[in-house]
């Protein structure tokens, strides 16, 4: 096996694992990424029970990790592409077209070019410059009318840089279309990243059926519904209400033969990546008595790899068994960098660590990494991959179906 790879058999687990790691049982000297791959599996199995009716398009910005869609493809999933690198990586894995949704409604001319080379047909779009820019270099797309529809709460809305609004833009946009000689298949909105109001899914999808008839009215077949992202990774309770307001929303107002599928990326992959970071370096803020009011801790990763810039700074790391019932202090953990703004938890209690403590924080696999770009140098946070012996076969099965077609 890669040795990035470790192999979790009966005897043993990833908790385990990571429980060794930071108890230095294992010798570290690095922050590390531990990767489940079992996690994603099981979440796939879940958005199948509880999703039947709507088909999974994981949106690849969230985390590309070469291995993780290796295993969506194997497991059938779609792609939610926003880039050519996106493409190219999700293809160069066997994954055909079909499966595939370029789903940035703003495309360079460039990239419209490349996905007609590679025969990617499905793309978004929001406005009319887009429209013409399709006409000229790739009339032949399937296109998905991206509308505005944001949560009444989430951790990053996106109506403000995506999405046409319903009532002033749909119908003169899908009728430019028509004009042009372009072929409109479908709507699709996003609730926005992190978004902690299930029922707006249910508003969403009556919102763009509406648009659906506008189109049936200028003689398009609308035959596809995304109902896009926005659902948690590690809360199921959550994700519980907005299967349900799908569900309801999809038996009520979406008619047959139409297509439903969703971009899920937080949820298939947040829960599956826990962070080991150490501390390298702490000092002290005191009042004028000289009383400690906040210890400083200084780690080695930070929001320029494996944390990110809209993480709740609510959420700590996991309080390890030789600190429990120890005293708690008003605490602040930064980053690696010089940067000013690398800071993981800005106001947080915790019991005092000491330097060469490894704290560990779960639900790391959303977006984080992409962000690392080597600030100061620092090398890439590694990873492990951890998977037991039953995914480890079915994906080797699926490759080796891949290759004889």
């Amino acid at each position: 096996m890669d040795p990035g790879y470790i192999l979790i058999d009966e005897h043993s687990s990833v908790d385990e694992l990571i429980r060794l790691i930071a108890k230095r049982v294992t010798t570290v000297g690095e922050p590390l990424n531990v990767l489940n791959l079992d996690d994603i599996v099981a979440k796939h199995r879940n958005w199948q029970a509880k999703l039947p009716t709507v088909a999974p398009f994981y949106a690849v910005k969230c985390n590309s990790h070469p291995t993780i869609l290796r295993l969506l493809a194997a497991l059938g999933c779609g792609f939610d592409c926003a880039s050519r690198a996106e493409l190219d990586s999700v293809l160069g894995l066997g994954v055909t077209p079909d499966r595939i949704v370029y789903a940035h409604p703003n495309k360079s001319i460039g990239s419209i070019a490349h996905a007609k080379k590679l025969g990617v047909k499905r793309m978004t779009f929001d406005g009319s410059d887009e429209l013409e820019k399709l006409a000229r270099h790739y009339p032949e797309a399937e296109l998905i009318l991206r509308v505005r529809h944001d949560a009444a709460a989430a951790q990053l809305s996106l109506g403000r840089k995506f999405g046409c609004d319903q009532v002033r833009d749909a119908r003169p946009l899908l009728e430019r279309a028509r004009e042009l000689g372009l072929s409109v298949i479908g709507v699709s909105f996003h609730v926005g990243s992190g978004s902690m109001d299930a029922e707006c899914f249910y508003g969403g999808i009556r919102k763009a059926i509406e648009i659906f008839r506008v189109g049936s009215t200028l003689g398009m077949k609308m035959e596809l519904l995304d109902v896009g992202g926005g659902y948690p990774g590690a809360n199921g309770a959550l994700f519980d209400r907005c299967a349900y307001y799908i569900n309801k929303a999809v038996k009520e107002l979406v008619p047959t033969p139409v297509t439903v599928i969703a971009e899920p990326g937080k949820y298939y992959v947040e829960s599956a990546v826990t962070a080991l970071v150490n501390v390298v370096s702490k000092s002290y803020e005191k009042d004028v008595d000289g009383a400690v009011v906040r210890v400083r801790y200084y780690v080695d990763d930070g929001l320029y790899d494996t944390f990110d810039w809209c993480d709740d700074q609510g959420s700590g790391p996991l309080l390890q068994e030789d600190k429990r019932g120890a005293p708690c202090v008003r605490s602040v953990i930064y980053g690696r960098t010089m940067c000013e703004h690398d800071v993981i938890r800005e106001e947080i209690s915790l019991p005092e660590h000491e330097i060469g403590d490894c704290l560990v924080f779960p639900n790391r696999g959303a977006y984080a990494k992409l962000l690392g770009r080597g600030h100061n140098g620092f090398r890439p946070t590694g990873t492990k991959v951890c998977l037991t012996r039953a995914t480890l076969n079915y994906m080797c099965a699926e490759a080796v179906k891949a290759v004889r077609g």
